[in-house]
């Protein structure tokens, strides 16, 4: 009974140490990208004043509106929330705005897709007035690309409440 529960501990530790640090919050991207960018910038900040930080890195995330593909130039226009400690999108607080991600990398249309989450490292190029969703115009932070992280399956909303072991309906049980 001994050698069986030490064998099933044995597991269990090997299931927790295995699955759970996926789990995590990880940060996107490696500790020397985030090392080469000013994260003390806000998100607020630069979308209040964007011409104050022209030339400087910084990290911002947000959901993909739309993309748009043109020759060798993509665009992705964001919708922007405040970063969590993590450098993940908290989706569970208010968006600030908007702004707009320049690359000339490849972007597969499934992967950036309206809807997924992404988080951007990249220069601050410029301000430019675009017409929003409403009808209005709206200053849109301009930001050039270094590096891209877009997770495609989008997360449920955290709602804090849980239970189960994975069993759901109408799974022939």
């Amino acid at each position: 009974m001994v050698r069986t529960l030490l064998q099933r501990g044995k597991f269990y530790f090997l299931f927790a140490l295995l699955i759970l640090p996926n789990c995590a919050g990880s940060p996107p991207f490696s500790p020397d990208q985030i090392r080469q960018t000013d994260t003390t910038i806000r998100l607020s900040r630069l979308l209040e004043s964007p011409d104050d930080y022209v030339g400087k890195v910084v990290i911002v995330g947000g959901v993909i509106n739309m993309v748009e593909r043109q020759g060798i130039v993509n665009r992705i226009y964001v919708q922007a929330y405040p970063l969590d400690p993590s450098y993940h999108p908290d989706r569970k607080r208010k968006p600030t705005g908007h702004f707009m991600v320049v690359t000339d990398q490849p972007l597969s249309p499934h992967q950036y897709a309206p809807g997924h989450t992404i988080e951007v490292i990249g220069q601050v190029m410029h301000a430019r007035k675009m017409p929003n969703f409403t009808g209005g115009t709206e200053k849109v932070v301009v930001i050039r690309a270094r590096s891209l992280h877009v997770r495609t399956r989008v997360p449920p909303p955290n709602t804090g409440v849980g239970f189960g072991f994975g069993y759901y309906p109408m799974m022939g049980f």
